[in-house]
C-alpha cells in the first residue's frame, strides 16, 4: 500500500526531467517582437540549452499589449518545464499599471533564473551644454518646465528611470513619450529633445560614434563596455539605481527538481564564453542567481514601482 501511495508522487518528479531525455522540444516564449533585446537573449539561451539538452529548443514571439499576451500564454501551460517565458521588469511594472491583468503576477508563474541587467543611459545631445548630472539637473531647476525627456512608452522602465531621477532630485522636466527606444533616440540624435534616457544596448552604437553625449547610466555599477562613463549614483544622486532586467519564468506548480535542473544549465548557458562577450559588448550585466532570488527581485521591484505609479496616476493608462 505504501509502495502504491508513493507511486504517483515519483512519476510527477520524474517527468518534467523525462522531458528532456524524451527529445520533446521546449520553447521559450518572447512575449515581444523579433529583433528586441530580449529576443536575442532567448535565442542565445536557447540555442545553449538545446546543446545542454540534446533537444530542440525553440523560441516563440507572442507579442502584444506590453508583454501580458505571451504572458498570459505560459501561465495557462503545463507545469512540465517544456513551457517557459523570458520577461523583462516591465512583467512586474504591469502588475501596477493594468487595473486588470489575465494572470496574477505573483501566483500564476514559478521563477527559474534571472539572467542579465540591461542598464538604461541618459543622454544629450553631441552639442550639449551639460557635461554632468548634477548640471542637468540644477538648469532644469534655475529654468522649470524648459527641459524634457524622451523615452519610450508610459510605465516602462526607462520613463520610470526618469521619474525616479526626478523624485529623488527635485529636477523639473517634462516627459515626452514616443513609439520606442529608438524613436527617442534619433532625437536626441538629433538635437530635437535636449534628454532621452535609453537603454544601453539600443544607444550604445550612437555612443560610440560620438553622436550623442551619456552622462550616466542608471545601474548599480559602471558598464563595461561604456568605459568610464559614471553611474548617475556616483554622479551625485545617492542610492539612485534602474535597470531592465530579464528573467526566465515557467508556469505555477512546476517540480522543484526540474526548476534546479533548469536554473543549473541556465548558469552554465550563461557563462558560455562567447555568449557572455556578446551580451557584455552589447551592455548587458550578465546576472543570473537562484529561483528564490528571482522572486525577491520581482516582488522588490513592484514594492519600488508602487509608490512612484501611484504618484502619476498611471494605472490603466497603459
Amino acid at each position: 500500500m505504501i509502495i502504491r501511495s508513493i507511486l504517483p508522487i515519483i512519476f510527477a518528479c520524474m517527468m518534467p526531467l523525462a522531458s528532456f531525455a524524451q527529445g520533446v522540444p521546449t520553447r521559450i516564449i518572447v512575449p515581444f517582437a523579433a529583433g528586441g533585446a530580449t529576443d536575442a537573449v532567448a535565442r542565445g539561451l536557447a540555442a545553449r540549452l538545446a546543446d545542454s539538452w540534446n533537444q530542440t529548443v525553440i523560441v516563440e514571439n507572442r507579442p502584444g499589449a506590453a508583454g501580458t499576451i505571451g504572458s498570459r500564454h505560459v501561465a495557462s501551460s503545463p507545469p512540465d518545464g517544456r513551457t517557459l517565458l523570458i520577461v523583462a521588469s516591465g512583467h512586474a511594472i504591469n502588475e501596477l499599471v493594468h487595473e486588470k491583468l489575465p494572470y496574477k503576477t505573483l501566483d500564476d508563474f514559478t521563477p527559474i533564473a534571472q539572467v542579465v541587467d540591461v542598464p538604461n543611459v541618459l543622454l544629450v545631445p553631441k552639442d550639449s551644454p551639460y557635461k554632468n548630472v548634477m548640471e542637468l539637473v540644477s538648469a532644469s531647476k534655475e529654468n522649470p518646465r524648459v527641459l524634457s525627456y524622451g523615452t519610450s512608452g508610459v510605465g516602462t522602465s526607462v520613463h520610470l528611470a526618469g521619474e525616479l531621477l526626478k523624485a529623488m532630485t527635485g529636477a523639473s522636466m517634462e516627459v515626452i513619450f514616443f513609439k520606442g527606444d529608438s524613436e527617442s533616440l534619433i532625437n536626441v540624435v538629433g538635437g530635437h529633445i535636449p534628454v532621452s534616457i535609453n537603454t544601453v544596448p539600443g544607444a550604445k552604437k550612437q555612443i560610440d560614434g560620438g553622436n550623442v553625449r551619456a552622462l550616466g547610466v542608471t545601474s548599480r555599477q559602471r558598464v563595461p563596455s561604456l568605459g568610464n562613463i559614471p553611474t548617475i549614483a556616483e554622479s551625485g544622486v545617492s542610492g539612485y539605481e534602474v535597470s531592465t532586467w530579464f528573467g526566465i519564468l515557467g508556469p505555477k506548480g512546476m517540480n522543484p527538481e526540474s526548476v534546479r535542473r533548469i536554473n543549473a544549465d541556465i548558469h552554465t548557458a550563461m557563462a558560455s564564453p562567447n555568449f557572455a562577450k556578446q551580451l557584455t559588448d552589447m551592455g548587458m550585466i550578465i546576472k543570473v542567481g537562484t529561483p528564490s532570488d528571482f522572486d525577491d527581485l520581482i516582488r522588490s521591484e513592484i514594492n519600488k514601482w508602487r509608490p512612484i505609479v501611484k504618484r502619476l496616476d498611471l494605472r490603466g493608462k497603459n
